[in-house]
C-alpha cells in the first residue's frame, strides 16, 4: 500500500500532461484546419506525410509511421477539388431575406408549423453550403474562413432555446446538420474536414453548472462518422477526427445500448483492418472502443475485450498503440465474471515485453506515454474517477498480484529526469511471476476460438 502511495504521488507530475495528450489527436487534426482555415489562401502540405519512425518490438511496424494517401500511393485528386454547393447569389439572397427569420426562430426554440421546419431545414443549407464557397460572397475580396463559419454554427446551437427553454428548433436544426453534412463529404479535403470536426462538436444540452446540468452530445452524429471511418477514400485525418468525435458520444452522450454495440462492431472490423495505417488512426479507433461503456455486444460475447486484447498481443503494431489497448481495458465497465486472470496477465506479459524493447532503447521519449498507460489499466487518473482495474468489481487479489509485478519498473520510468534501465531484478520477477500464472486458456469466453497470440505469451 505504501509502494502504491508513493508511486502515484511520482506521477502526480504528470498528470495534467497525460490529461492533454488524451485530446492530442483531435487537437492536431484541429491544428491542420487552423492553420488552413482560409480555405485555398494557403494549401498545407498533404496530410500523409512520413512520420518519425517508433522502435517496436517488430521492424514490420515501422509501416505504421505513414499511411498512404490510396492503394497506389498517390493523393485522390478530389480532395483538393472544391465543389461549390450554392453560388455567392443563392448565399447573400437568403442572408438578406431569410437569415434574420432563421435566427430569430432557432433562438426562440419553438416550432410551430411545416414552414418554420422548412427555414430550420434551409438554414442548416446555407450554413453549412457556405463552407463550398471559395470567397466569403458578403466580402468577395475575403477567402472563406472555414473556422469561423463552424464557431457561428456551434454558437448559434448554443443560444437556441436558452431563454425560453424550448428546444424543439435546436434539436430539428442538429438533425439537419447531420443529414446534410453528408453533401459535404466529396469535396475539397479542408471542407470535409470541417464537416466532420462540426458533426464531432454537436452537443444536444450545454452544461449548466448552476442547475447541475452537464453537457449531452448530440448522439445521432455518429451515423455519418461512421461512415467517414468505413469508406476507403476519405483520408486518415478525417478518420482521426470522425473516431474522437465517436469517443466523444460515447463518454457524454447517451446512445442506447444496441446503438453501442452497433458502433463497435463497425470499430472492430477498422481496426482489424487499421494495422498498415498510422499508428495515430489505430489509436484513436482503440480508444474509441474504450470509450463506448461495455464489453458485450448483444449476444454477451465480450467483443471489446477481445478487440483490446488482440490489439495489446499484437507485435506488429506500435508500443504506443498496444498500451493504448491496456490503458482502454482498465476503462471497460467489467463485471465480476470476467476473466480477470487473463486480462491482468496480458498487460504484464506486455509490460515485461516493453522493458526489454525499453532497455534496448531506452532514451526515446515515448516510454513515458507507454508506461503511463499501464499503470493507468490499474488505477485512476484521478480520486473518485472508476477508470482501472482497482476501481472494478473484480477479484481484487489478482489485480493487486499483477499490479505489484508492473510498478516498480513503471516507476522507475516515469522518473523526472533521464531514466535508467531495468534492473535486471526486476525482470527475473516479472518473468517468474508470468511462468508461474501462466493461464489455463487464452480465450476470453468459451465460445470464442483460440486467439493466434497464445504461441506469444506462452513464450514459444
Amino acid at each position: 500500500m505504501r509502494q502504491s502511495t508513493c508511486s502515484y504521488q511520482a506521477f502526480s507530475r504528470i498528470g495534467m500532461l497525460t490529461a492533454r495528450i488524451t485530446v492530442i489527436p483531435l487537437i492536431a487534426t484541429g491544428l491542420l484546419l487552423s492553420s488552413s482555415s482560409v480555405l485555398l489562401s494557403q494549401q498545407p502540405a498533404p496530410p500523409n506525410q512520413p512520420k518519425p519512425v517508433q522502435p517496436n518490438a517488430n521492424p514490420a511496424a515501422k509501416g505504421n509511421a505513414a499511411a498512404a494517401p490510396n492503394k497506389t500511393g498517390k493523393q485522390d485528386p478530389a480532395l483538393e477539388q472544391i465543389k461549390e454547393l450554392m453560388t455567392p447569389e443563392e448565399a447573400e439572397q437568403f442572408r438578406k431575406t431569410k437569415l434574420r427569420n432563421f435566427e430569430e426562430l432557432l433562438r426562440g426554440g419553438k416550432i410551430n408549423a411545416a414552414a418554420d421546419k422548412k427555414l430550420i431545414a434551409a438554414g442548416a443549407r446555407y450554413n453549412l453550403y457556405l463552407m463550398t464557397l471559395k470567397q466569403d460572397p458578403r466580402k468577395p475580396e475575403n477567402k472563406t474562413d472555414l473556422k469561423k463559419l463552424r464557431a457561428n454554427v456551434l454558437r448559434d446551437i448554443q443560444f437556441s432555446g436558452r431563454v425560453s427553454g424550448n428546444y424543439q428548433a435546436r434539436e430539428l436544426y442538429l438533425e439537419e446538420l447531420t443529414k446534410q453534412a453528408e453533401d459535404l463529404f466529396d469535396n475539397h479535403r479542408l471542407v470535409r474536414f470541417s464537416a466532420v470536426v462540426l458533426l464531432s462538436s454537436l452537443d444536444l444540452r450545454d452544461e449548466d453548472r448552476r442547475k447541475k446540468i452537464e453537457r449531452v452530445a448530440y448522439v445521432p452524429a455518429y451515423a455519418p462518422l461512421l461512415k467517414i471511418i468505413a469508406s476507403p477514400k476519405q483520408p486518415i485525418e478525417l478518420k482521426i477526427t470522425a473516431a474522437n468525435g465517436l469517443a466523444r458520444i460515447g463518454e457524454i452522450g447517451d446512445p442506447t445500448n444496441s446503438r453501442r454495440v452497433s458502433i463497435v462492431e463497425a470499430l472492430i472490423p477498422e481496426l482489424d483492418l487499421s494495422l498498415n495505417e498510422h499508428s495515430w488512426y489505430q489509436r484513436s479507433l482503440v480508444d474509441t472502443l474504450g470509450s463506448m461503456g461495455i464489453t458485450d455486444n448483444l449476444a454477451r460475447r465480450p467483443v471489446v475485450v477481445d478487440a483490446l486484447l488482440k490489439v495489446m498481443s499484437d507485435p506488429k503494431r506500435t508500443w504506443r498503440v498496444r498500451s493504448a489497448a491496456a490503458y482502454n481495458l482498465g476503462k471497460l465497465p467489467l463485471k465480476a465474471n470476467s476473466d480477470i486472470k487473463l486480462i491482468t496477465y496480458s498487460i504484464v506479459d506486455l509490460t515485461r515485453k516493453m522493458v526489454t524493447a525499453y532497455n534496448g532503447n531506452n532514451n526515446a521519449r515515448f516510454w513515458k506515454r507507454c508506461f503511463w498507460n499501464v499503470y493507468l489499466a490499474f488505477k485512476p487518473l484521478a480520486a473518485g474517477m472508476d477508470n482501472g482495474l482497482t476501481q472494478k468489481p473484480v477479484n481484487q487479489s489478482v489485480v493487486n498480484d499483477a499490479y505489484k509485478q508492473i510498478i516498480k519498473s513503471v516507476a522507475t520510468i516515469l522518473q523526472p529526469g533521464p531514466p535508467p534501465k531495468i534492473a535486471p531484478d526486476v525482470t527475473k520477477a516479472m518473468d517468474d511471476w508470468l511462468k508461474k500464472n501462466l493461464p489455463k486458456n487464452f480465450r476470453v469466453a468459451p465460445v470464442q476460438a483460440k486467439p493466434e497470440n497464445q504461441q506469444v505469451a506462452e513464450g514459444n
